[in-house]
């Protein structure tokens, strides 16, 4: 799964998949592995204005439309147990909680990791490029100390986000979520829970076990 913090689409889109999981009698034996994909590579450590005024500009939008989108996206996130509160977010960039993710990739912090940065960043309103709120989410996720550390007092597992968005960029991704389960069956976007298990189910059935 490619996704950035910063994308209300890709928190909704990780807790969908998790519902699907929960619902897919396999769901056990499917790993996911989170990939790093920032929307904007620029960005500073933390930006001017409101998430309202920025997405506004951004995509050519008036507030009352924006304030409507965020209004959807807050009851789609109800349904599946993550909560939004866009007059909280606080946006920036998201380079260091990349990182971090990558630093755990393929351990038991992984997913937890993951969906409390989510959390932080939509649910708090916490500043994800402050290293401090880093801290205080991987001690959350169980992240053992010294791998924390590691990452944030220097420049590690930076080239390995810059290669999970390589990778993107060869499979022509251009927005996230993106979902590519078994390295064949590409899902853009955040599908709803059924058309996910769906998948899942279909791509299960043509797999060797």
């Amino acid at each position: 799964m490619w996704s950035d913090f910063a994308c209300p689409w890709c928190a909704l889109g990780l807790y969908r998949l998790d519902l699907a999981r929960e619902q897919f009698v396999h769901g056990d034996d499917i790993t996911v592995v989170h990939r790093s994909f920032e929307l904007d590579r620029r960005a500073p450590a933390r930006s001017d204005g409101t998430v309202e005024e920025v997405v506004a500009r951004k995509y050519g939008l008036g507030l009352q439309q924006v304030r409507a989108g965020h209004a959807q996206l807050t009851a789609l996130g109800a349904e599946v147990g993550f909560t939004f509160d866009f007059d909280r977010v606080r946006l920036g960039s998201t380079f260091d909680a990349h990182r971090l993710t990558q630093a755990v990739r393929g351990t038991e912090w992984e997913a937890a990791l993951v969906q409390q940065l989510f959390v932080a960043h939509f649910s708090e309103g916490q500043q994800l490029s402050d290293h401090d709120v880093l801290r205080d989410v991987a001690r959350v996720a169980g992240v053992a100390e010294h791998i924390t550390e590691k990452v944030l007092g220097g420049t590690a597992y930076g080239d390995e986000v810059r290669a999970d968005e390589a990778a993107a960029a060869e499979l022509h991704v251009t927005g996230v979520p993106y979902f590519l389960i078994g390295g064949a069956w590409p899902i853009p976007g955040a599908q709803d829970v059924e058309t996910l298990g769906a998948l899942l189910q279909r791509a299960w059935s043509r797999v060797d076990h």
